[in-house]
């Protein structure tokens, strides 16, 4: 992070003139290393069937795995995007086709549950058919330990103050932070109420419409039937037999809204978000400097490696998002996170004038994609959408100086260590 101190004194950021991305040609440019940050892939709920149910007149379905843990047809649509992975990296040049990468060419990096573990072996046991399995490397004294990487707070820093947080909310919700969370301002609660709960006769326990803050209450209600959706499971059993796809598509914004507030307001995404920004930095600052072979202290990997994956969550796209104000929309919904989308940094050098760039983009499996476990090829790839680099414009080569200045300059130093990955390879069977 040798760039850290002078670009967060950076007042401003300049946009790169089109000129100066677009005059050269992009057929010499080759690229020489590719960065993911991948959410894990399709699990169930994170609370209790017993205690969802307060919320429905009727009682949510059973999962064959535990709460949180990856399902056996979460696998099987993950493994797809390892094998399109593969044949995107081959198009571009970075890998044959077939084959197996060396070991120092792929780096593996996971939080510490069961979800983020076996969604990246199944990645990559897609990407590398026939090769020994890869290590896939966590924090030391995992999973008793939280990872800071993906749990900054509290386990590294200390939480930001109460008066930091109150401005920080009440700058997101404005004078009357009720209306954010009312029936008014979110009308399709209605619509999921009815869809909890049916029959007057027969209603739930505690109803979201009897919440004082109906959007709190009912928004994380929603990706649970997303969860049920992409999982493939019998649309007799998605929501009760209430739920399509166009109704999820109509609900889905109501839990973006509300996730959205926990993940990209200033304050949450940079003092959640900056470690690990700094470390996919780090990274590719590490992969700029190839020819030295030297380390950069806080990359992912060894010098040299040609792909970092990383095996996070939902809130870590969101805080990049948040702190460098990217969005996307796919399938009509703007922000989402579904299982298995990613954002990826692509790393690109010019074979004459030997200059690195960068390219950013957003990719995920369609809510059909994840619910089918279709086949993603070059033909039928997963969604895509180019993004705007911090300092440059979505869709064009951008100086790799450039945006690792403009990068660093919306990180907060106060929140970042760049020591904290002890790392241990994973347990066989977390």
């Amino acid at each position: 992070m040798r760039h850290l101190i002078f670009a967060f004194l950076l007042l401003t950021t300049t946009l790169v003139p089109a000129q100066t991305i677009t005059s050269r040609n992009h057929r010499e440019d080759k690229l020489r290393f590719t960065l993911i940050l991948s959410r894990h892939g399709v699990r169930p709920p994170l609370t209790a069937a017993s205690v969802l149910g307060l919320r429905s007149s009727e009682a949510w379905p059973e999962w064959e795995v535990p709460l949180g843990y990856l399902t056996p047809h979460g696998a099987a649509a993950i493994r797809q995007m390892g094998t399109y992975m593969r044949l995107d990296l081959a198009r571009k040049g970075l890998f044959p086709a077939t084959g197996c990468p060396g070991s120092g060419e792929i780096y593996l990096y996971a939080d510490t549950q069961q979800r983020t573990i076996m969604s990246t072996r199944n990645t990559f046991a897609a990407l590398e058919p026939g090769c020994d399995q890869r290590p896939v490397h966590e924090v030391a004294g995992a999973p008793a330990v939280a990872d800071p990487v993906f749990s900054p707070i509290p386990s590294a820093f200390p939480p930001p103050s109460s008066e930091a947080n109150a401005a920080d909310r009440q700058a997101a919700l404005g004078n009357d932070p009720a209306a954010f969370f009312s029936l008014a301002a979110n009308p399709e609660l209605k619509e999921l109420a009815h869809i909890l709960a049916p029959d007057p006769a027969h209603p739930a326990a505690k109803s979201i419409l009897d919440d004082p803050r109906p959007l709190a209450a009912g928004s994380g209600l929603i990706e649970n039937f997303l969860l049920e959706y992409t999982d493939s499971k019998p649309m007799a059993e998605v929501g009760w037999g209430r739920i399509d796809e166009p109704t999820l598509l109509r609900l889905m914004p109501l839990y973006v809204k509300g996730f959205d507030l926990a993940t990209r307001t200033p304050l949450s995404a940079r003092s959640r978000g900056s470690n690990l920004t700094a470390h996919i930095l780090d990274s590719l600052e590490q992969a700029a400097q190839a020819q030295s072979a030297k380390p950069v202290p806080g990359a992912f990997g060894l010098a040299g490696a040609r792909l970092v994956y990383i095996g996070g969550h939902d809130s870590d796209l969101s805080f990049i998002g948040g702190l460098f104000g990217l969005h996307w929309t796919v399938s009509g919904i703007t922000d989402d996170t579904p299982p298995d989308s990613q954002i990826v940094f692509e790393l690109w050098q010019n074979s004459k004038s030997k200059e690195y760039t960068v390219r950013l983009f957003y990719r995920a499996q369609t809510y059909d994609q994840l619910r089918s476990g279709q086949a993603l090829t070059l033909a039928s790839p997963p969604a895509k959408v180019d993004l705007a680099p911090p300092g440059c414009h979505a869709g064009k080569p951008c100086p790799f100086a450039v945006f690792d200045r403009a990068a660093h300059a919306l990180l907060d130093p106060a929140y970042i260590k760049p020591d904290l990955m002890s790392t241990q390879i994973a347990p066989a069977n977390p």
